[in-house]
């Protein structure tokens, strides 16, 4: 009976639960990111480390269940409205930041012992700044007002659209290596329009019938209705996007993208309470997958990769700032964008599911994100000091603030 399936699972889930709350109760303490605690957690408990949990067939499924919730919320939290609304100097900053990052490492990689497939998806593992852990550690550090931190944020979310389209890119890069055809290769990337097309026009057409409709009754069995109506919504989407071969990821972004206004908060009033659990497995599960001897027997192309990316983003973001006249807040901007997270994963799990690099993608994001939340933690709070001492300048009007969850972005549009 102890060795069934179904103990084995509860047990898996228990251990996870459990070494989630003790770690990121132990980082939360000492004012770091919890979703860091989460990760060594998963390091410690995975078959890397001591083997409390060793399928990785459940490992994977809750993953993937967490990318799939994560990603559609991303893209709920998101007015593709307010992105076109940017100005050029936000553009400027995420061009330059970002390309600076990513030629450098995937240069870096290559020189050191890394095939040129594995230096560009190493690059695109640590390039995305992560919102969700810099937005908390702006706020731990009481920075988050500040000019700097607004231009910061508001460049990755820029980057978070950035990032689909490096998941979109990298499957055709994998696929033109194998030398598929040239019909083969248009058949791809005709599949990648379709996606989209069925994706916009359900998200604008048919999506905001359903929710409104569902939101207008308040009985109990309407509300179960919404629930399962908005849960699978992303699922839905993610299935597709995989049909299509491409990282479920996708579909589950870009379907939560579409959904703008009351209906996205009422979307996410809908499915938050499931999204805050798989996001925890989510990173827990990334930490199992990671294996600890791997760092150890690749230690210069990682510290290759990892000194790069740090010092890439740093220089990059602090040069777009300069570049666009934002020389007060660029020491602010570029310790602001050093955090990476949860795109790391996904970019890493895609990268290992097309057979790329499976040894190195998973330590390299898991360290990635661990020493830059670590840095940007320390960073924010040496800069602080100075901020309270400079004068305070009013956030241009043109940088809105990302990543206010629950908000009714429809009205905020119309304003």
């Amino acid at each position: 009976m102890a060795s069934s399936p179904e103990f084995v699972l509860l047990l898996d889930l228990g251990l996870t639960i459990l070494a989630a709350l003790g770690f990121g109760f132990l980082f939360s303490k000492a004012k770091l990111p919890i979703v860091a605690g989460q990760l060594v957690a998963g390091m410690l408990i995975g078959p890397y480390g001591l083997g409390l949990i060793q399928d990785l067939g459940v490992i994977n499924l809750l993953a993937s269940l967490g990318i799939i919730l994560l990603m559609f919320t991303v893209g709920l939290e998101m007015d593709p409205l307010d992105i076109r609304r940017l100005g050029p100097k936000i553009l400027i900053v995420t061009i330059v930041e970002l390309g600076l990052t990513f030629t450098s490492v995937a240069i870096v990689g290559f020189l050191a012992g890394l095939t040129y497939l594995e230096a560009i998806f190493a690059a695109g593992v640590v390039s995305i700044t992560s919102t969700a852990i810099l937005s908390k550690l702006l706020v731990e550090t009481d920075t988050l007002h500040s000019k700097g931190s607004q231009l910061a944020l508001t460049v990755s979310v820029v980057e978070d659209v950035s990032s689909i389209l490096i998941l979109i890119l990298l499957p055709g890069l994998v696929a033109a290596d194998r030398q598929l055809s040239i019909i083969q290769f248009l058949i791809f990337v005709g599949k990648g329009l379709l996606l989209l097309i069925i994706i916009l026009g359900f998200g604008l057409k048919v999506a905001p019938v359903i929710i409104d409709r569902l939101s207008m009754h308040q009985e109990e069995s309407y509300r179960e209705t919404a629930f399962l109506v908005a849960l699978s919504l992303g699922f839905a989407f993610a299935i597709l996007s995989s049909y299509f071969g491409f990282s479920p990821a996708i579909g589950a972004f870009l379907a939560g993208l579409m959904i703008r206004g009351r209906q996205a908060k009422f979307v996410m009033q809908k499915i938050a309470p499931v999204k805050d659990l798989f996001v925890v497995l989510f990173f827990v599960s990334m930490g199992t997958l990671i294996n600890i001897g791997a760092i150890l027997t690749l230690t210069i192309p990682l510290f290759a990769i990892l000194s790069t990316a740090i010092v890439g983003k740093f220089v990059g973001s602090w040069a777009g700032a300069r570049i666009t006249k934002a020389r007060d807040q660029a020491n602010m901007v570029g310790v602001a964008m050093l955090p990476r997270g949860e795109f790391a994963f996904i970019i890493a799990q895609e990268g290992v599911g097309l057979g790329v690099a499976a040894q190195l993608l998973y330590p390299v994001a898991g360290l990635s994100m661990l020493v830059t939340s670590v840095l940007t933690s320390i960073g924010l709070r040496i800069i602080k000091p100075r901020l309270i001492t400079a004068p305070i300048i009013e956030t241009t009007a043109r940088i809105p603030r990302p990543h206010v969850h629950h908000r009714d972005r429809g009205e905020s549009a119309s304003t």
